[in-house]
């Protein structure tokens, strides 16, 4: 029972930390982050959704995306130039 407790409360903190693979953030024409306030963590579906929330907040800011793992910038998403719409 006790074994049982401990695999159990173990599959729920790997779901927990699953789908945080990716940090994307705002940069401004010299590199320096927009966001520092909030910290924007993403799976790879959830990235144009933060990405178009970041574009909406800082119209003129450059996107990056980077792999939380591997700290290497994503490119098939990164650098995305945000248009003033």
């Amino acid at each position: 029972m006790k074994y049982l407790l401990y695999l159990s409360v173990g599959l729920l903190g790997a779901c927990a930390l699953q789908g945080k693979e990716y940090s994307v953030g705002a940069y401004d024409h010299q590199g320096k982050l927009l966001n520092r306030v909030v910290e924007l963590d993403s799976n790879k579906a959830g990235i144009p959704i933060a990405r178009d929330s970041l574009c909406k907040t800082y119209p003129h800011a450059t996107i990056r995306v980077y792999n939380n793992m591997t700290k290497h910038e994503l490119k098939e998403y990164s650098p995305y130039a945000c248009r003033k719409r």
